[in-house]
Order: C-alpha cells, then structure tokens, then sequence
C-alpha cells in the first residue's frame, strides 16, 4: 500500500534550518541538566529563556529604528531628488532591521529547540522512509513553517476544517503587530495630547513588538514540547506492537490504522507524529492492500466491534494515546471513546485526559509512564 500523494519536497527556509541544527550538533553544544531536574523543569526553563530573548529581539531594533528615524529628514520639507533619498533610506533600514530581527529570531528558536530535543534525548536521525524525520520536524516548528497538507493513503485531516474561519485567523494573526500598534498609538495620542509626552509615542512599536515576538516564540516552544512526547509516546507504542502483538490479524491491523487515521482527523492536522506512526505501522504491517475511506469513523466503529476482543482493546488504547498526540482532547473524540468499546469505563476517559494533561504541561516521564499503562 503505498502513499497517495507525491512527497513532500522541504522548501529553502526548512533546508536552511535542518543546516542549522546539524552545525549546532557539530558544535556538540550541551544542555546542563541537574541530576534531579525533570524534562519539565529544564523545558520551561528554555521556553522562559527563548521567550525572553525573543522580546529582546523585537523590542531592541524596533527601538533603534525610531530613535534612527527621528534623524533623517521630514519627507513633506525636502525636494523630490532629497524625498527619493531619505525615502530610499528609510526602506533600507526597515529591511535591515527587519531582517536582523527574523534571523535573530530564527536562531534563538533553532537552538532552543535543539536543546529542548536534547534534553528529551531526541537525535537528529534522518530516516528515509519518513516524510518529516525530526530534524524537519525541529526545523518547520521553530520557523514557524506550517505542516504540509499531506493526504497519506486517501486520509484527509482537514475534512471538518472550516478553511475560511482558519484564512481568517490566519490574516489576523499576521497582521498582529501593525494592528496592535496602530491601536496604540492612536490610544497614547488620545491619552496624552498635547503633552510634551506625546513625541514618544513612535517608540511604543518597541515594546508592542516585542510582546508578540515573545508570545510567538513561547506558542512555539510549547508546541514543539508537546510534539517531543508524543514522539516519545509513538515509539513506546511501536515497541509493544512489535514485542507483544507481532501476529495482529488482517482485521486488527487494517482496523488499528484505521483508529490512527480517526485521530489525524479529530486533531485536523497531519502533524510529524502521526506521519511517523502511520508510515511506520505501515512499514511494520507490511500493508499492500487498498483500503477505502480509511478516515470514516462509522467504518472504524464498525470494524473495532468485530476485532477479537484482545485486539479490540489494543486497538481501543492506541486510539486513546494518538487522540492526545497534541495535547487536546477534541469533542468528538470524548464523544467517540463509549462508542468504540462498552466495555471499557469512564477511568478510561479520566486517564486519557490525564496523558492530554500531562503532554501539554510537559511531563514526559509521567506521560511515558503513563502510556505504557495505558497499553499493559
């Protein structure tokens, strides 16, 4: 059974990046951990550290560009010849300081992110038959490069995707800064009038992007977080499948892929841990057969009622563990779990919602510990 998709080739700002966290590999940078620090700990201090050089970052140039722009000439006082320089001057410093603001970002979040990885004891292994193997992963999250829309084996992640709520998002989301700093000095003139206070408001840029650059870079250490357990999670599960239940029936295979592909649905999204599951399942199984509507949950239920019941319940749990694959119990994956096996009880609903828990608050023992509990 192969993909139904051509491959998904990394673009130039990803290729830059997976450079960037070989040579810091190279480096063999080392991340000092105490001996009784948990993954927790040493994460959070390096969300807090990124976020704070993020701010930085964004508040330092956007500083010195106003204070440099009080210095040149007005353009409404100068001749056409004199507007076209000062014009021409302005637009160089904003693409020099805008460009030492990204890339300074860029670098904070690669190395960041590397540490993060190395903390969890992730290496940068590139391996052939996955599409994102981690330092794609590492790369795409910390440059803020959306994951791809791939369509693995027919399964679509954004079939209950409201796309036009999600482009509108989007474009608010861009345009953060300018809007936040629009209101505000419309705001502080307002507010401060005629007050010789009011030639500082150009320099309120410094701070406004500031705040953003530091609320962007800790979204994305977060996320990358919870992205580093659930790979963490993804190979627990591929161990057991391979030391305990190596002789799957057909049934139970094809129904277990169709549970994961459940999952990518719910989550609306094909991020790199499900890519790597599936692919690997996949691999494992040896899967050369087609299978229709692979992501259809009222096939999934069908096909789970009528798996063994051992199956049933490996089946049950691995759906459990990739539904909290992004930190987020959806509500139709609550809604889904009495569905899919009566038997099984609300404890089962607590512990799922336990690991989800445990993911995006970033305790990667607890939440490995509790996964293989999960599976016993």
């Amino acid at each position: 059974m192969q993909p139904t998709t051509k491959l998904y080739q990394p673009g130039l700002l990803e290729r830059w990046g997976k450079s960037v966290l070989y040579k810091i590999a190279k480096k063999r940078i080392q991340i000092t951990v105490d001996s009784d620090e948990s993954f927790q700990e040493v994460s959070q201090k390096i969300i807090i550290r990124g976020t704070i050089h993020s701010f930085l970052i964004g508040f330092i140039p956007s500083f010195l560009f106003v204070w440099i722009s009080i210095f040149l000439p007005k353009f409404t006082s100068l001749r056409s010849n004199e507007a076209f320089v000062s014009i021409s001057l302005t637009i160089l410093l904003i693409g020099v300081f805008t460009f030492l603001e990204f890339y300074l970002l860029f670098m904070v979040g690669l190395y960041e992110a590397y540490l993060m990885a190395q903390a969890a004891n992730l290496e940068l292994t590139e391996e052939p038959e996955l599409i994102t193997p981690v330092p794609g992963m590492l790369a795409r999250i910390a440059l803020e490069i959306p994951d791809p829309e791939l369509r693995l084996f027919g399964i679509d992640p954004y079939k209950t995707l409201n796309k036009k709520t999600v482009l509108l998002k989007t474009i608010i989301y861009k345009l953060k800064v300018m809007v936040s700093n629009l209101f505000a000095k419309i705001f502080l003139k307002a507010l401060l009038g005629r007050t010789s206070l009011r030639f500082y408001v150009e320099y309120i840029s410094a701070p406004i992007t500031g705040f953003w650059d530091a609320y962007v870079t800790y979204k994305i250490l977060h996320e990358l977080r919870k992205r580093i357990i659930s790979r963490k999670i993804a190979e627990i599960i591929l161990l057991h499948i391979r030391n305990h239940h190596s002789n799957l029936s057909q049934l139970g295979k094809t129904t277990l892929i169709r549970g994961i592909a459940n999952s990518i649905v719910f989550t609306k999204t094909f991020h790199p841990n499900f890519e790597y599951i599936l692919l690997k399942l996949v691999k494992e199984f040896k899967i050369e057969f087609d299978m229709d509507e692979m992501d259809d949950h009222v096939k999934f239920e069908a096909a789970i009622s009528e798996c063994p019941i051992a199956e049933a319940n490996l089946i049950f749990s691995i759906f459990q563990l990739t539904s909290c694959f992004d930190g987020v119990l959806t509500k139709q994956e609550l809604e889904m779990f009495p569905k899919l096996f009566a038997g099984r009880d609300s404890f089962d609903v607590l512990q799922t919602s336990q690991l989800s828990k445990l993911i995006s608050d970033g305790y990667l023992k607890e939440a490995t510990h509790l996964a293989k509990e999960m599976l016993a």
